[in-house]
């Protein structure tokens, strides 16, 4: 087992000599100031190594000038270890302790002479040593010193040290904390248990400088609010940015504004110029439309007048051929119904019968040769009776003829009579036919020209040049538009470009100028060192061998002044001169200085220096303080130069999106306008159509009318030659009738003397039969032959009858019905003509009246053109008079192209000059609105405060600058993500503190465990910790910030506390969280930091015999005052007990020490108690009291007195030699 054995003490803090053992319980006995906590303070040294931590006053000496005031001044530590002791030697060197490590038990020899002179050459204790034993060089960094004793020596350059270690562990510091916590703490409660198991777990100050955030987020509440201002309210509105548009649009428009009206005005004069160039051009082309129309109004007449005249001729034709072919139709008719068909057929047989004829006769006579007498006889009388009888019906033929022929001069005469009333009739009705034919032609003619306009209609567009114009205007706009946009990338191209060449030569130039400044600094800092060491020299005059050399050493500088270091000698306070007889030598040394080139400043001359150094100093501060301003001349300088080129191309960049800003309103007019000049032309075509289909119906009502009319012309002429034939017709048919009485009555008596005949014919006959069967005749064949000859003669009668009539249609068929076809031919001819006539006369027609339609128009146009360029030239004077319009102040300037009319012009600049004014109002009044958002000293440095217009419109072009580079975005991210980083650093630090919450809530289960575990049977019956959380509102609200963080840790690096999507709770909550962390430091303005003892709460609960504490945080009348010791004393062994069991698991037990004041209060009972309540942990207590007591309990008690030179002496007085626990 390892443990610190014994500690010796020579030439150090008033104790020329003690050697104190350690190797079990040990108590101090004395009166106060004694030296008790001397002794306490250097144990406590061994395990800490911290000079600040001892709890040495601040009024008392510093521990190196106390604990070693002389060159052999020394402390020795003797450590016992499983093969043997080795010795921890702590000594000072220039000015500062070190360690050194022997590995060997302490021996007095080392140190002391045969004189009992302590050696203070390092040297002659080497050689005493001697060179078998290590010895390890100086150890000057305590933490080394720690890391050495405590075993964290895994290190290569920490293997010759791995033997010295009582203990091995890389997180030993919690030991050497808790011992001298509990040595430096003389009160017991919750904060102070609190304090100790903080500070044993780690060096570092854990906790939350709430200063820094105080500083940080003071603004937010300002800063947020005005970033806020540009995302969506409740009501999904962004009026700020809506103001902020509104504000640009007016000043957009306003500067566009004035730049269209210089541009009018050089538009005017261009306008002005040309128009009049233009009026004696426009009056010499009217002169010439007028001209041109006349012409076309003649050719029309003319053109009207052939048309008539050749219409007329073919409608006259077409009237004689109308009327033959009518007459072929009516003479079809009458042969059809004579069936001449069958009359002609019949006719053509007429050869054939007279050969039947002929051929009947011969065979009947080759018959009758033999009876020829008889034939001949009967023959004569049959010829006779046939002679009879056509000699009656001839005369009686010869009658009908005559009656015939009578008839048919009477018919004629009727016949001549019906044409010369058909004649008549014709030509009255003819004349009517022909003027409502004529009309109904001009109504057919009106009608194609009709149908020929609504053809032309649907391929005319009046409205073409507008809607070209519109498009040509539409097409321009959008070419600007990209022109525009164009010309504004690269104006912004141009911009960045020239900031970023600013910002890299005001970087440039800064770090020329931080050379320069760092140049002077590095010399001021210098000079400054030089100071304090001059200042801490002078400071330490008082009392030094410098200032008693002034006063008892005459010119020392030339003697001790040249040998003596300045700093560590001459003005050390501590040395304690005085003069001895040895003259001239230095500790017995006689030296010849004359070699020595050293200068010695006197206090004097160290202040005349101090002057000097504070003059070179100033002299510093004011170069920097000159360089300072000259870097922000030289920046400012260079930042207005590269400004004003900025400025002035945003100006130009400001009029581009001013005018391309118009760009989407004018494409709408345009669209508008040409959407209109379409809906015109529709409405214009839909109104053609409608008129000509109005017309249309009205021509077809009218000429439906005409052809009724003529219609009932010709059934009027109809009927009238209906008439006519009527009566000749009644004429005919009374004649006829008669012709036909006549006929009949000669045909009755013709067929009475017939049927005698036939009558007489048959008597014959049968006479003939009678005396031809008499002579054996074949009458039967006879009577045969007979009856055939009869029936072709009966024929043969007949076609001699009906052969005119064949004659007759065998000349009409030449002379008529052959030539229908011709005739219908001429008539399809004829009437082609008249149609070929119509058209062409449409088509000349129509094109004369295109042709003068295109005059009228050319001529009311020019018209127009010219009253407007006359009209516009008494406006532009008008206007120019004007000096609401024109004032004296405004300059030429210039001319600029455009196709623009002089009033158009006028009318333009007018409506502008009226709008600007109004504009400006509107755009003032926008901006006040805008800036009644923001405080003077608001986020964005917006002005709020603007007097003259020009103010107005710096702001309104800054602004625009603003918000087209995104600037908010910048203030966005800016804002976003220090707030976030805030939030993420306080998560951070509050996870620092929170990260032992673990570890601490361990500790205070292993001292409950310990204490239930290894308690002795005394008064107190159980002591117990519990930790809780933290009732402190800041800490709960930090708790709470951290537990945002982590909860939305993985979208912590994108969030945004302004941003409008899915995360706004989060980020509602991120900005709650924050205005209330402001709210805490704004009222509690004198809370500096949160600190890990913050974040949690401790209680205790103690019970002595019946007597039970509860739960509460500090531990008072618990019982007699030595039981609330009692119960301190133990909680503090059980903490050390703790961290000592920790660090021992992988090592091995070993002992320490726990110094502890007070120890006399205790009850003897408990003393023994609380000893071994130490000892069973292997903590060995070392107490200090006024007077001894329980000496059996201890096994050292040593008394300590002052001597008369006011050195300590250290007597054991008792030794108990008993195995302690």
């Amino acid at each position: 087992m390892r443990y610190l054995n014994k500690i010796i003490f020579l030439n150090s803090a008033h104790i020329p000599y003690a050697e104190v053992k350690l190797d079990g319980n040990v108590h101090f006995i004395g009166t106060q100031g004694v030296g008790k906590s001397t002794l306490l303070r250097a144990i406590l040294f061994f395990y800490n190594a911290d000079k600040l931590r001892l709890g040495i006053p601040k009024e008392k000496k510093s521990f190196d000038a106390f604990y070693f005031p002389y060159a052999n001044s020394y402390i020795i530590y003797e450590v016992m270890r499983e093969n043997g002791a080795y010795c921890v030697v702590a000594a000072k060197s220039q000015g500062r302790v070190f360690f050194r490590f022997i590995d060997a038990p302490f021996q007095q020899d080392w140190f002391i002479d045969e004189h009992n002179v302590v050696h203070s050459e390092w040297g002659r204790i080497r050689e005493h040593i001697g060179s078998k034993i290590q010895i390890t060089a100086q150890v000057t960094s305590y933490e080394m010193y720690r890391d050495i004793i405590f075993g964290n020596n895994r290190k290569h350059e920490m293997i010759p040290y791995r033997k010295f270690a009582i203990v091995e562990s890389a997180k030993y510091q919690n030991i050497p904390r808790t011992i001298q916590n509990v040595f430096l703490n003389s009160k017991l409660d919750a904060d102070f248990i609190k304090d100790t198991i903080i500070r044993s777990m780690s060096d570092e100050d854990i906790s939350v400088d709430l200063d820094f955030y105080r500083s940080q987020i003071k603004e937010f509440e300002q800063e947020y609010r005005d970033v806020m201002l540009w995302f969506k309210n409740k009501n999904g509105e962004v009026p700020v940015r809506k103001m902020a548009e509104k504000v640009m649009n007016a000043y957009r428009d306003l500067i566009y504004t004035q730049k269209q009206i210089g541009e009018g005005r050089a538009e005017l004069n261009f306008a002005e110029k040309q128009a009049l160039h233009e009026i004696p051009l426009v009056k010499e082309e009217q002169a010439k439309a007028e001209t041109e129309r006349e012409r076309l109004l003649r050719l029309m007449g003319e053109l009207q007048q052939k048309y008539t005249n050749e219409r007329d001729g073919l409608i006259r034709d077409i009237g004689i051929i109308s009327d033959l072919l009518k007459k072929i139709r009516e003479k079809r008719l009458h042969y059809e119904q004579m069936q001449i068909e069958e009359i002609i057929k019949r006719v053509s047989c007429e050869e054939l019968l007279i050969q039947e004829l002929e051929q009947v006769r011969n065979m009947k006579s080759e018959l009758t040769r033999a009876y020829e007498d008889v034939l001949s006889k009967y023959r004569l009388l049959f010829e006779k009776l046939e002679a009879d009888f056509r000699t009656f019906e001839n005369s009686q033929q010869a009658r009908i003829n005559a009656r015939n022929a009578e008839i048919a001069g009477k018919q004629e005469e009727l016949m001549q009579q019906l044409r010369v009333e058909e004649e008549k009739v014709r030509a009255t009705q003819e004349e009517k036919v022909q003027t409502v034919d004529n009309r109904i032609r001009q109504l057919r003619d009106e009608q194609a020209q009709c149908n020929l306009k609504l053809q032309k209609v649907k391929y005319e567009h009046p409205y073409q040049k507008e809607m070209s114009d519109c498009e040509d205007g539409i097409n321009e706009l959008r070419k600007k538009d990209k022109e525009l946009e164009h010309s504004i990338r690269q104006q912004q191209g141009e911009i960045k470009q020239l900031r970023q060449e600013c910002e890299w030569k005001v970087e440039k130039l800064k770090w020329e100028f931080q050379a320069k400044m760092e140049t002077v600094r590095k010399e001021r800092s210098a000079i400054e060192e030089q100071l304090q060491t001059l200042d801490a020299l002078i400071e330490k005059r008082k009392g030094s061998l410098c200032e008693w050399l002034e006063k008892n050493k005459p010119d020392w500088q030339e003697t001790i002044g040249k040998v003596a270091d300045e700093e560590l000698v001459l003005y050390n306070n501590e040395l304690q001169p005085q003069l001895v007889n040895k003259e001239a030598t230095l500790f017995g040394v006689s030296l010849n200085l004359t070699a020595i080139e050293r200068s010695v400043r006197t206090p004097e001359e160290m202040k005349q220096e101090r002057d000097r150094q504070q003059a070179a100093r100033q002299l510093c501060t004011d170069r920097l303080t000159r360089l300072a301003e000259e870097e922000g001349e030289a920046v400012s300088s260079l930042e207005k130069k590269y400004s004003k080129q900025i400025h002035s191309i945003l100006e130009e960049q400001h009029l581009m999106e001013a005018e391309r800003m118009q760009i989407p309103a004018k494409l709408k007019n345009l669209q508008a306008d040409y959407a209109s000049w379409k809906t015109k032309e529709e409405e214009w075509k839909r109104g053609c159509t409608e008129e000509l289909q109005a017309q249309l119906n009205e021509i077809g009502h009218r000429l439906y009318v005409a052809e009724g009319e003529k219609e009932k012309h010709l059934a009027e002429r109809e009927k009238l030659l209906k008439a006519c034939r009527k009566v000749y017709n009644d004429g005919r048919t009374e004649f006829r009738k008669e012709l036909e009485e006549c006929v009949a009555g000669i045909q009755q008596e013709i067929e009475r003397m017939k049927q005698q005949i036939v009558e007489r014919k048959k008597e014959l006959k049968q006479a003939q039969e009678n005396e031809l069967n008499g002579k054996g005749a074949d009458t039967v064949t006879i009577r045969k032959y007979d009856d055939r000859l009869a029936e072709i003669n009966k024929e043969l009668d007949y076609i001699g009858r009906s052969r005119p009539q064949v004659l007759y249609y065998e000349r009409d068929k030449e002379e008529l019905f052959d030539k229908e076809p011709a005739t219908r031919s001429r008539k399809k001819e004829q009437d082609a003509k008249l149609v070929a006539l119509d058209e062409r006369f449409a088509l000349k027609k129509e094109k004369l009246q295109i042709q003068k339609k295109g005059a009228d128009e050319h001529l009311e146009r020019i018209s127009k053109e010219l009253h407007l360029l006359e009209d516009g030239l008494n406006k532009v004077d008008m206007f120019r008079k004007d000096e609401t319009f024109c004032p004296p102040s405004v300059t030429e300037i210039g001319e600029k192209p455009t196709r623009k009319n002089c009033d158009v012009i006028v009318e333009e600049l007018k409506s502008l000059i009226v709008s600007t004014i109004r504009k400006t109002e509107e755009f003032k009044k926008a901006v006040t609105q805008f800036n009644g958002n923001f405080s003077s000293k608001n986020t964005f440095h917006f002005r709020t405060e603007l007097v003259g217009e020009q103010d107005y419109y710096d702001f309104a072009s800054n602004l625009c600058e603003f918000v087209d580079n995104d600037k908010i975005s910048d203030y966005q991210k800016h804002i976003s993500e220090r707030y976030t980083d805030i939030i993420r650093r306080i998560s951070q630090e509050v996870g620092g503190l929170t990260r032992n919450e673990s570890e601490i809530h361990r500790t205070i289960k292993d001292i409950n465990d310990d204490f239930v575990k290894r308690n002795f049977a005394g008064v107190i019956k159980e002591i117990a910790l519990r930790p809780l959380q933290s009732s402190d509102k800041l800490m709960q609200l930090l708790l709470e910030i951290k537990r945002f963080s982590d909860e939305n840790q993985y979208n912590m690096g994108k969030v945004d506390l302004f941003s409008q999507d899915s995360r706004e709770d989060v980020n509602t909550m991120a900005v709650r969280h924050l205005l209330s962390f402001m709210k805490f430091l704004l009222d509690e303005p004198g809370r500096r930091r949160l600190a890990l003892a913050d974040t949690f709460k401790l209680e205790f609960r103690v019970k002595e015999n019946d007597n039970d504490t509860g739960w509460v945080e500090k531990i008072a009348n618990v019982g007699s005052d030595g039981t609330d010791i009692l119960v301190k004393a133990m909680v503090n062994i059980m903490l050390i007990n703790v961290f000592k069991e920790k660090a021992s698991r992988k090592f091995g037990d070993f002992k320490i020490h726990c110094m502890m004041d007070e120890i006399g209060k205790l009850h003897p009972n408990n003393v023994k108690g609380i000893l071994d309540f130490a000892n069973c942990r292997n903590i060995l207590l070392v107490n200090s009291s006024p007077t001894t007591y329980n000496v059996e309990d201890y096994r050292y008690t040593y008394l300590l007195s002052k001597d008369g030179r006011s050195n300590t002496q250290v007597v054991p007085l008792l030794t108990y030699n008993k195995i302690e626990k």
